[in-house]
C-alpha cells in the first residue's frame, strides 16, 4: 500500500461537479523554511498558512515564473510575503512584531490590511496583480474574499499550520465550468472544513481525499513535490552592495569595522563582504592587475 505524500500536493477534480481542488502538506520542507527564524507561534501559523495557500494557488495556474502572496496592514505584523514558482519552489518571511500591539490571532496581526497577489512571468512580458482589502478574521476567509472580488470565482480554503507541519485544502469553482447547485457547493465546503490538521500529519493522498468527500467521485492527479528553495546567492548579495554605489559601500565598510554583513530576509542566511570584495566589485581592473604574474 502506497504511503501518503509528504511535502507534496495533489490536484483533483469532482467528476460530477464543476469544481477543482488541491490538497497540500509540508513537513520537512516547512521546518527547513523556518529553521533559521525565531517566529512566535501566531506568526509562524500565519506564515505556514500563506505558504500552503501560495503553493495551492500556483498549482492551479498556467504560468512560468513567480507567484507572490503578500499581506500588509496596520496590525502588530506589518508585512508577510510568500513566493512560489511554477515548479512549486517556495520561500517566505514575516516581519518583526510591533511590541506595543496585541498578537493573538490573524486579525491582530493584519489589521486594516490588504492582500496582494502578483504573478510575474519569466519573460517579463506579462504581469498580473490583484489587491483586495482584508476583511475576514482568517487568512482562509481573506483568500476566499480575494477570489470573490478579484477573480469573480467561488473558492474555499482550509488552512492549518504549526511548528511541525502545514496543511492546506482549496476548492475552486471552475471558470466556464457551468453552474453548480448552491447546496452542493455548501456541502463540499462543509466536508472540506472537517479536515483536521492531525489527519495530514503523515501526508496527503487519494485515500484521504476520497474519505473526506465520500459522497462524490473524484479524479485525482499524481502528487507533485513542494520544496523550500531560496534564490539568494553571493552574486545577489554583491549586486545589492553595488546598488549602494562605491562611496556608500566604502563608508558602510568603515562603519562596520571592515566587514559588511548582508542577511537574506527569506532564509536568514548571512553573507559577509570585506574590503577585497568591495574593491573587486568597483575596481575589477585593479584587482586583476594586482593578481597578475609578471
Amino acid at each position: 500500500m502506497a504511503r501518503p505524500h509528504k511535502d507534496a500536493l495533489v490536484n483533483f477534480l469532482f467528476d460530477a461537479l464543476p469544481v477543482r481542488g488541491v490538497a497540500v502538506q509540508l513537513s520537512a520542507q516547512w521546518r527547513e523554511l523556518t529553521a533559521l527564524h525565531a517566529y512566535v507561534p501566531v506568526v509562524r501559523e500565519a506564515l505556514g498558512q500563506a505558504v500552503a495557500a501560495s503553493a495551492m494557488i500556483a498549482s492551479t495556474m498556467k504560468f512560468e515564473g513567480m507567484l507572490t502572496l503578500q499581506l500588509s496592514g496596520q496590525g502588530s505584523l506589518g508585512m508577510l510575503i510568500v513566493q512560489c514558482t511554477d515548479q512549486l519552489q517556495v520561500r517566505g518571511m514575516a516581519g518583526e512584531l510591533e511590541s506595543d500591539l496585541p498578537a493573538e490571532d490573524f486579525a491582530d496581526l493584519i489589521r486594516a490590511g490588504r492582500l496582494t497577489l502578483t504573478v510575474d512571468t519569466r519573460d517579463a512580458r506579462d504581469r498580473y496583480q490583484g489587491i483586495v482589502a482584508i476583511e475576514a478574521p482568517t487568512l482562509a476567509g481573506s483568500l476566499a474574499g480575494y477570489y470573490r472580488e478579484s477573480a469573480q470565482l467561488g473558492a474555499h480554503f482550509v488552512l492549518h499550520a504549526d511548528g511541525d507541519h502545514v496543511t492546506g485544502l482549496m476548492l475552486q469553482r471552475m471558470p466556464d465550468g457551468g453552474e453548480i447547485d448552491e447546496d452542493d457547493w455548501r456541502r463540499i465546503c462543509l466536508m472540506a472544513d472537517t479536515l483536521t490538521h492531525a489527519e495530514t500529519a503523515e501526508g496527503v493522498d487519494n485515500g484521504l481525499l476520497h474519505r473526506l468527500f465520500s459522497e462524490d467521485d473524484l479524479i485525482a492527479y499524481e502528487a507533485r513535490s513542494v520544496v523550500f528553495h531560496c534564490r539568494c546567492s553571493q552574486q545577489r548579495a554583491e549586486r545589492a552592495l553595488e546598488m549602494l554605489g562605491e562611496s556608500d559601500a566604502r563608508q558602510l565598510l568603515e562603519e562596520r569595522g571592515g566587514e559588511i554583513e548582508i542577511v537574506c530576509e527569506f532564509c536568514n542566511r548571512k553573507r559577509t563582504l570585506d574590503a577585497v570584495d568591495v574593491a573587486r566589485l568597483f575596481n575589477p581592473a585593479a584587482i586583476d592587475g594586482d593578481s597578475a604574474v609578471h
